[in-house]
């Protein structure tokens, strides 16, 4: 397969590299067909953060699953998925309580030794440990440029936001996803992102939030449920 390969700070090259195969149960293999250029493949490109030449650099994917191990229960060959940029246990002091970035095995696509030595997605396909917790499926209808976002750039931004204590700034947040997601016409998606703004915005007293979520939630787009128990809830 061919795939991009840091040489030295400012080289890169495109060269043949084996396709990869299940080692683990858990394991994926995905057929790539789209990735992006993140900010951190920049800082590999520049040489501010150092991996061994001829590594597979990228870190952001959509694909087609081609092949999965045994222990691989939420992604089946023939499934449309994206993958998170890193890899965890999923089960550690730190993954329980959703600090994934944390765990102790936490692996990155594409950064080399440092980060887990586990090859990138900016190739024709990757290797995916933990696909169980990593890999999600794509919605239907859904571009890859727009899936594409979720695995790291969106998630960082958004995680970013929730976890700042900005908790207008989350419900906020919450919003914009909702309507994007009604926009490209992914109601049930857009409605539990409206629900969340909800609940952020009643809980915290953002009444302009919570007018806004309640209308959202009760336009033709997003459906109709009963916003007067979403709020007391």
């Amino acid at each position: 397969m061919r795939a991009v390969t840091f040489q030295a700070p400012g080289v890169v090259s495109v060269e043949d590299r084996p396709e990869p195969e299940i080692v683990d149960s858990e394991d994926a293999i995905v057929k790539v067909e789209a990735t992006g250029v993140c900010g951190s493949d920049l800082h590999i490109y520049h040489g501010r953060v150092q991996i061994e030449p001829g590594f597979t650099i990228g870190h952001e994917y959509v694909g087609t699953v081609l092949a999965v191990g045994d222990g691989v229960t939420r992604a089946a060959v023939g499934d449309r998925v994206l993958g998170c940029f890193q890899t965890a246990c999923g089960s550690c002091w730190f993954c329980r309580r959703g600090l994934f970035h944390r765990c102790l095995q936490s692996r990155t696509f594409g950064h080399g030794a440092t980060l887990g030595s586990l090859q990138g997605t900016q190739a024709e396909m990757a290797l995916v440990p933990r696909a169980n917790l990593v890999l999600r499926k794509v919605p239907e209808g859904m571009s890859s440029d727009t899936a594409l976002f979720a695995g790291d750039v969106m998630g960082t931004g958004f995680h970013a936001v929730e976890d700042s204590g900005l908790l207008d700034w989350a419900a906020e947040s919450h919003l914009w996803l909702a309507r994007a997601l009604a926009r490209a016409g992914h109601t049930d998606a857009a409605r539990e992102h409206a629900r969340r703004a909800l609940e952020l915005a009643h809980a915290h007293g953002y009444g302009a939030v919570e007018k806004r979520a309640t209308e959202l939630l009760t336009d033709a787009k997003t459906g109709h449920p009963s916003t007067t128990s979403i709020a007391r809830s």
